[in-house]
């Protein structure tokens, strides 16, 4: 199968690898709380079952960049590589190491930030869910910094999956984008 193909599959089932991932690392987690923590407090240096949170990010970091760099040689993205190289790292410093949580915050900030200008790209060459996805982006990101600031919960998980949806769901959407309009 060649890359462009396998990439585009890859971004069409990043939300089944991650929905995996997440209910295995859970498992070993009984005690995390979606409204009292954060993600990475499973993979906090604390927590003796860390290799479970920190591996399964780091896997699916990797995972994402495959997908990442397909899209961005089909055109479909500028900055995702990038975010997919932070969501690593958010992996290899566990969140009391002081790289963490920029780590984590440029992950979403790039992220969110190529949606929306992929977004745009998309509008200006015709397809008009270009500007929704655009909107999406924005709307995502105000959403997750309100929650965050004030502190809706008392964690940060909630604002954290909500990040992570948009960005899944666009991985799915430019992956079935590049898989239709290819022979």
């Amino acid at each position: 199968m060649e890359f462009e193909k396998l990439s585009a599959y890859i971004s069409v089932f990043l939300p089944v690898i991650f929905l995996a991932g997440l209910t295995i690392v859970l498992s070993k987690n009984p005690w995390f709380s979606f409204t009292d923590n954060a993600l990475s407090d499973m993979g906090s240096l604390k927590n003796p079952e860390r290799w479970y949170f920190n591996g399964f990010l780091m896997t699916f970091a990797v995972i994402t960049f495959i997908a990442a760099f397909g899209a961005f040689r089909s055109g479909l993205s500028y900055l995702m590589i990038f975010a997919s190289v932070s969501l690593f790292l958010v992996g290899v410093f566990p969140e009391e190491l002081p790289y963490h949580s920029p780590s984590a915050v440029l992950f979403y900030v790039l992220a969110l930030a190529d949606i929306a200008l992929v977004g745009i790209k998309l509008g200006r060459s015709g397809i008009s869910f270009g500007y929704l996805w655009s909107v999406l982006a924005l709307l995502t990101f105000f959403l997750m910094f309100y929650l965050v600031n004030a502190r809706v919960f008392k964690g940060l998980a909630i604002p954290e999956m909500i990040g992570a949806i948009t960005i899944l769901t666009w991985f799915v959407y430019i992956g079935l984008l590049r898989l239709c309009s290819q022979p």
